[in-house]
Parts: structure tokens; C-alpha cells; sequence
């Protein structure tokens, strides 16, 4: 497994200096409340939007990405200049006054959390500047931006996306129906059948096994990938799979409501759904030892050419 280097010799793993140790515990316990308070708000969107229960387990990944990157932490840095680590908390500080507001006027909403959750990230951020310094920064940006992969989309951004894939999955749903030889027509998210009618809803658009490949391919990929390409090109891999699946999980259930209508549709559906999860978790799997394969050969190739 790539393991995540330091930045440099000096500031590698090794005795760290009773300064260093005091600026950690100082960093933890401002980092502490931050995190916990942004936490605490995404967990009632969690739990009140079907699409993002699964925000505990991105939690538990990151927290995992955090510890597998603590040995290799920058022991010695030096912190930013102050002005930098204020100006970058000061960006922050009215994305978080507008998100309590509207929280204490109005309700919890996707747009809040996500206006609370870059204002938080800019202020843990300051935070790690001012204490630790830029190395460590960039050592842990990773994990905190692989937070965001539970923060809900705020709806002008979410439901065009969803409304796009509900078309799209329909459209060809449609199509392949008919190069099979069975009627179908499309009108907006439903498929037209002969004995019944296959609702393309938000579930069936494919966004949730889509939220989890890329949730997956992000984690995997920094665990096994060294380069950011192949990184990327895991995370590509990654929404196509999951488009795949959902188009054959989609037109298998049309099937099912062709040849048994409506009961024959509702015998399948849940196991449909379940088909499509394993589907891409393993197609993820396949990729990642693909490409790593790819990478170790790519950088074989690379070093012996140096070398010649």
C-alpha cells in the first residue's frame, strides 16, 4: 500500500520536539470544537435526507485517511503568516454567521450545510496554518476535503443533476427496449409499456450508487494510487461503473414489468438495487488493482529509462 511521504527529510517522521508537541495539543483542541460542530450539523441532514445516510461512514473513512497519514506528518514546520491564516478565517466567518441564521430564522437546508461546511473547512484550515504550518496543510488536505462526499448539494445544483440522469437512464431505457422488439415510449422520467408504467424516481437515477463509486474510488484511490492521474482516472472509472449498473439495473426492471406488470416489477426491485451496489463496489476493486498494476509498470518504465 503507498504510504504518504513527508515533504522532506527534516520534516519526516521522528522525536518530536516538546514545541512541536505543545502546538499539537493547542491545533487539537481548537480543531476539536470546529469539527464537532460541523459534525453535529450534517448529522441532522443525514438522517432527515435518504441520499446521504451513508455520511457516518465518510466520517469513519476520513477519520481512517487521518490516522494512516499521523506517522508521516511534518514534525517540523514552520506556521503562516498571520495575516494569511486571518484572511482565510475571515472568508469563512460569514459563510458560517449566514448558515447559523438562516438556521435559527428558517431550517437546516442542503445550502446551509454546505455554506457551514466551507466555512468550517476554511477556519480548521486557518487553524493548521497558524499552529503548524503549510506542510501540514497539504499533508491532511486530503481527508478534509474527502469530507465534503457527505455534504448534501445544495438543490439548485442537486436537482438538475438528478433530473438529467432520470432523463438520460429513461432515454436509453427506451431506446434499447425497442432494438429488442418491445414497444416503449418515453414521457419525461417514465417508460410507456404496453401492460404498465416504470417510473425512473430519484433512487432509480442511478445518483446514490453514484455517490458511493465516487465515495469509493476517492478512498481506495488514495490508499493504493501514488500519482494523481491514476487517481482521476479510478474516479472516471468509478461514475461510469456506476452508470453501467444502473443502466442495465433499470432496464432489467423494465423487463420485469413488461413480461409480469406491476407485481412482477415490485418482486425485483430490491434485489435489483442491492445487484447494482455489488456490482460497482466490485468493478471498483477490479479497477484499482488494474491500475495499480498500470501505475507500478508506468513508473518501471520511467526509472529505467532514467536510468539509461
Amino acid at each position: 500500500m503507498p504510504s504518504h511521504p513527508p515533504v522532506d527529510s527534516a520534516s519526516g517522521p521522528g522525536p518530536v520536539s516538546a514545541a512541536a508537541s505543545a502546538a499539537g495539543k493547542v491545533l487539537l483542541a481548537a480543531l476539536i470544537p470546529v469539527l464537532g460542530w460541523w459534525t453535529l450539523d450534517l448529522s441532522y441532514m443525514w438522517r432527515s435526507l435518504v441520499d446521504y445516510q451513508f455520511g457516518w461512514i465518510v466520517l469513519m473513512l476520513a477519520g481512517y485517511l487521518i490516522l494512516e497519514r499521523w506517522p508521516t506528518r511534518p514534525v517540523q514546520d514552520t506556521p503562516a503568516p498571520f495575516w494569511k491564516c486571518l484572511g482565510m478565517a475571515l472568508l469563512g466567518f460569514p459563510l458560517v454567521l449566514f448558515a447559523e441564521l438562516y438556521r435559527i430564522g428558517m431550517s437546516r437546508t442542503p445550502s446551509s450545510s454546505m455554506a457551514l461546511s466551507i466555512g468550517s473547512a476554511l477556519f480548521a484550515a486557518s487553524l493548521i496554518l497558524a499552529v503548524r504550518g503549510p506542510a501540514t496543510l497539504r499533508h491532511f488536505l486530503f481527508p478534509l476535503l474527502f469530507f465534503f462526499v457527505a455534504v448534501p448539494i445544495p438543490k439548485i445544483l442537486w436537482n438538475p443533476i438528478v433530473f438529467s440522469l432520470q432523463s438520460f437512464v429513461a432515454m436509453v431505457n427506451v431506446e434499447m427496449l425497442r432494438l429488442i422488439g418491445i414497444p416503449a415510449e418515453q414521457s419525461n422520467q417514465i417508460i410507456k409499456l404496453p401492460n404498465t408504467e416504470v417510473g425512473v424516481n430519484e433512487a432509480c437515477s442511478g445518483v446514490r450508487s453514484l455517490q458511493s463509486s465516487i465515495m469509493a474510488a476517492l478512498f481506495v484511490g488514495d490508499l493504493m494510487l501514488r500519482r494523481a492521474g491514476w487517481r482521476v482516472a479510478l474516479v472516471v472509472g468509478g461514475i461510469g461503473l456506476a452508470l453501467l449498473g444502473n443502466l442495465c439495473r433499470s432496464l432489467f426492471l423494465s423487463l420485469a414489468a413488461y413480461r409480469g406488470g406491476a407485481a412482477g416489477l415490485q418482486a425485483v426491485h430490491d434485489a435489483a438495487g442491492w445487484s447494482v451496489l455489488g456490482f460497482t463496489a466490485v468493478g471498483v476493486i477490479v479497477l484499482v488493482q488494474i491500475l495499480c498494476r498500470l501505475e507500478k509498470h508506468a513508473m518501471e518504465v520511467a526509472e529505467s529509462t532514467a536510468e539509461g
